[in-house]
């Protein structure tokens, strides 16, 4: 069982979010709908819900603004937005949930699926992060929130060594020998922290270059990184590996 709320200003959302999620799950109850987020904002301070479904842009009371009002946040809230790159980039280093208008009952099943495996709630630490990647008027974020199996970790982007893919998850190995098992893949952290410098160099492995420690020609090629591990590298990739180190010991 689930109490759900739904707070978005076009009745149109409205309506077809509650329809979708009344079809994929008959046992969670819709305890409110509003277009008016004032109206949702005085509701559920006296009926929380276990999850909240709130557009961002709104007249009166945009998103954020509610739920400042709301804090601390004992439920759990998946944002609907229109694309902005920006804000979308802050819920992903923050780990927080969306969805993307149009919505369609396929990101409304994935969306719910990931709740249920986790439901645990947005840490202030989470939302504190989430604020500053979306102030950032240069665009770079110097942390990441890491989904675990318990909750989330915060760690600095600086301090990560390298990934490894592990099927659906990855493993995320720290410079202070701190290691993450987390419920994303490869690619998703790969679309995060290239910008960061990072290089996929293998199917498997994204590296941080900053902790290549030497490289090794045997085998079709690899690197030695800070934690000693060596990490092979892909064929396809070792013309834009060798470009990347011999710029960066270029300006060593």
């Amino acid at each position: 069982m689930a109490k759900i709320i739904i707070i978005d200003d076009e009745m149109h959302c409205t309506n077809v979010l509650a329809s979708l999620i009344e079809k994929i799950h008959s046992d969670y109850t819709i305890t409110g709908i509003f277009t008016n987020p004032i109206e949702g904002l005085e509701f559920i301070k006296n009926n929380p819900p276990d999850l909240l479904f709130l557009d961002i842009e709104m007249p009166k009371l945009n998103g954020f603004a509610l739920l400042d009002n709301l804090f601390p946040i004992n439920f759990d809230v998946i944002f609907t937005t229109a694309y902005d790159q920006y804000a979308i980039k802050a819920f992903r280093y923050s780990a927080i949930n969306y969805l993307l208008k149009p919505i369609t009952e396929k990101n409304i099943v994935k969306a719910l699926s990931n709740w249920e495996k986790r439901r645990n709630k947005t840490s202030d630490k989470q939302w504190e992060l989430f604020q500053k990647h979306l102030d950032k008027t240069d665009n770079e974020c110097s942390q990441i929130a890491l989904p675990t199996g318990i909750g989330y970790q915060i760690v600095e982007i600086d301090n990560i060594v390298r990934c490894q893919s592990d099927s659906n998850y990855t493993h995320i190995f720290c410079k202070d020998q701190n290691k993450v098992l987390i419920s994303r893949t490869l690619k998703e952290i790969d679309e995060l922290l290239s910008e960061h410098g990072f290089v996929r160099v293998h199917q498997s492995h994204l590296i941080n270059p900053r902790y290549v420690k030497g490289i090794l020609k045997h085998d079709g090629g690899s690197l030695v990184m800070h934690d000693d591990v060596e990490v092979p590298v892909s064929r396809q990739k070792t013309k834009q590996v060798n470009h990347i180190l011999e710029t960066m010991l270029r300006f060593k």
